[in-house]
């Protein structure tokens, strides 16, 4: 009995350890080649999708593992690397209905919170709810996300020791509440726009362990 209630009283305290562990930073910088943000447009001709993608990005994430819900970060892309594969298209995307990219050279979204998070063996599902910036108007959304923890794998892709995250989510803006409104060859483009986020962190260290779901929960 007294070892049952010494096991108990050992890992509450190990539990509550965990709780406060500091949080990995992770930064989005360093493996930008294995980072991607795919825009796809909806449209009234050709094929009935165009698709394009974001050629430059960057951000930080402080992950907590045992505590989903305090992680926090921001992620900017800069909005004049958007490339599309028909080059009217790409030019008309940067003029002053849509992007507007010479006066609004950033895009952010500034990650509040994660919540709805749960551990499903080492995927990490959750919703990331903050606030997106597009041409000065800031809306607060959600992304529903998946989030992969690899621990000592930075070594493989650039011979330094660190972990990795990688965060995988879609969204479907509407480009109204944005102020991109149609114009030119762009004047065929439906309302919604449909965004697939595939996004690898790396961290300067290594952490202990794997994350849990036994602290997730």
């Amino acid at each position: 009995m007294k070892s049952w209630k010494w096991f108990t009283a050992a890992m509450l305290l190990f539990a509550g350890i965990m709780k406060n562990l500091s949080a990995m930073e992770f930064d989005f910088q360093p493996l930008s080649s294995l980072c991607r943000v795919e825009v796809n447009l909806s449209t009234g001709f050709g094929s009935g999708s165009i698709k394009g993608t974001f050629g430059q990005m960057s951000g930080q994430m402080s992950f907590f593992p045992e505590s989903p819900q305090r992680t926090s970060g921001k992620l900017h892309l800069n909005s004049r690397s958007l490339r599309f594969g028909y080059p009217g298209i790409g030019y008309d995307a940067h003029v002053p209905e849509w992007l507007f990219s010479s006066r609004y050279p950033k895009i952010s979204f500034a990650l509040e919170k994660l919540q709805n998070h749960e551990w499903h063996g080492k995927e990490l599902k959750a919703e990331a709810l903050g606030v997106l910036q597009i041409k000065g108007i800031e809306k607060t959304i959600k992304i529903p996300l998946s989030m992969h923890y690899f621990r000592k794998e930075r070594r493989k892709y650039e011979g330094k020791v660190g972990d990795l995250i990688r965060l995988q989510g879609m969204l479907v803006l509407p480009r109204s509440q944005f102020g991109l409104s149609p114009g030119s060859l762009m004047d065929l483009v439906k309302e919604e726009i449909s965004i697939r986020i595939s996004i690898t962190g790396a961290s300067d260290k290594v952490r202990p362990f794997l994350p849990s779901r036994l602290f997730g929960s």
